[in-house]
């Protein structure tokens, strides 16, 4: 009963912390399990596998798709899980099997052997949905690392190891007594193991947390950073307002006395300060301009070559947060590298739609190959983790986006494509 208890708890665990479309009461859900656990407990004493097969797979897919995901895909992933999940369920029989013989592990007690078995395969089976849970979240970047995963199979192997000590214990003193505390044991080991899953989970979820903090953070600076720009080009606008008689004043009076030249030079001045109060318009996107306008704006100054085509394209697909990411990302990856060229430097940015897809290509001068360590690119910058690419890979995945990177001795191309 316990192993049909978690076996369930094992679906619904799978269900909830893949994408979510519907929203019921928590009470809906404690029902729902509870006459999910009765049927597949029901189900499992007639002893038929394929029987208990068909209703885990028809009792999932129901189940997620009336109180969890109604998408056809999500439908699919119930299907391919639950069917994973009895081939889980075989396999852990077969290597628990196979190792407690090749221990030589004598389980004398025919009710001891069974509680083993099914709580070890329980154990194996919530390591295969876990896993299960993190690839097909890997596109909304559940963010744990490499290290916590591990952490979290090793902890799972570790109540294996515990129970079998526990049960190699209880033959040798199988009093009444001893059997309650190794059945107390039992429930704690499952217990533990679900506090430390909802633990993972919340690591997980602080980690999404601050990463989004970090690019709200980058993008809130970079709107405040354009809109004290207008402000600033507001004030100058008033001054040269203000002045805007004596200039026309003095051109005519050039003109007056032949001095077409000095006349020439000043209304080509007048036409500089003019164009520098203009804030320019790349793009009907709001913060794709506001990027473009506070990248280009801080290397204006250098003697950096900016061409810069955007065509009738729409982005309102893709989130602000994420526009910010990928076009924040390349601008400073490509500005980084021109600033280091003395002459001859160059940044080329075009988007456009192409069929159905928006193709993006940035290309930059280098002097520089880049560093490409790990299959990662690092960056050059002191105390800096290079981790840009990295962000934009996270955010194209979210579109199915692809980024294709190739550099040759003296350019950086990137190419980026997304389903529209």
């Amino acid at each position: 009963m316990l192993g049909n208890i978690f076996f369930t708890y094992i679906c619904f665990y799978f269900m909830a912390k893949v994408e979510k479309n519907i929203y019921k009461k928590k009470s809906t859900y404690i029902l729902v399990y509870l006459i999910f656990t009765i049927i597949v407990s029901a189900i499992s004493l007639l002893g038929n596998g394929l029987l208990n097969l068909v209703t885990i797979t028809i009792g999932t897919i129901l189940v997620g798709s009336y109180y969890y995901n109604n998408s056809r895909k999500y439908k699919i992933y119930y299907i391919t899980f639950s069917v994973c999940l009895f081939i889980c369920d075989i396999l852990a029989t077969g290597i628990i099997t196979i190792a407690i013989s090749a221990l030589d592990i004598h389980i004398q007690n025919i009710a001891y052997y069974q509680i083993v078995l099914v709580i070890s395969i329980r154990l194996i089976e919530f390591i295969y949905c876990k896993l299960a849970v993190l690839f097909i979240n890997r596109r909304n970047a559940s963010k744990l690392t490499i290290m916590q995963t591990l952490g979290f199979i090793i902890i799972q192997l570790f109540s294996l190891i515990y129970m079998f000590s526990l049960f190699s214990y209880i033959q040798i003193f199988s009093r009444i007594e001893d059997t309650i505390i190794l059945n107390i044991n039992v429930l704690l080991i499952l217990i533990i193991n679900v506090y430390i899953t909802y633990m993972f989970d919340s690591i997980s979820k602080k980690n999404i947390l601050e990463n989004e903090v970090n690019l709200y953070k980058q993008q809130s600076e970079l709107q405040y950073k354009y809109y004290d720009n207008l402000e600033k080009k507001y004030q100058g606008s008033r001054k040269l307002a203000h002045d805007i008689r004596n200039h026309l004043y003095t051109i005519e009076e050039l003109y007056k006395i032949n001095d077409t030249n000095s006349a020439k030079e000043y209304t080509n001045d007048i036409h500089k300060m003019l164009n520098e109060l203009n804030q320019r318009y790349y793009t009907s996107n709001k913060v794709l301009n506001i990027i473009l306008n506070d990248k280009f704006d801080y290397i204006k100054e250098k003697d950096i070559d900016v061409i810069c085509r955007i065509g009738d394209v729409d982005l309102s697909f893709i989130r602000d947060i994420d526009i910010t990411t990928i076009f924040a990302n390349l601008l400073d990856n490509a500005i980084e590298a021109t600033l280091e060229i003395d002459k001859n430097a160059y940044i080329k940015l075009d988007i456009n739609k192409f069929n159905e897809l928006l193709v993006i290509n940035i290309s930059n001068s280098i002097i520089n190959k880049p560093i490409y360590k790990n299959k990662k690119f690092k960056s050059t910058k002191e105390n800096h983790n290079g981790l840009g690419i990295e962000n934009i890979k996270k955010s194209l995945e979210k579109y199915d986006g692809t980024m294709l990177i190739d550099y040759k001795e003296d350019e950086f191309k990137v190419n980026i494509v997304i389903p529209i």
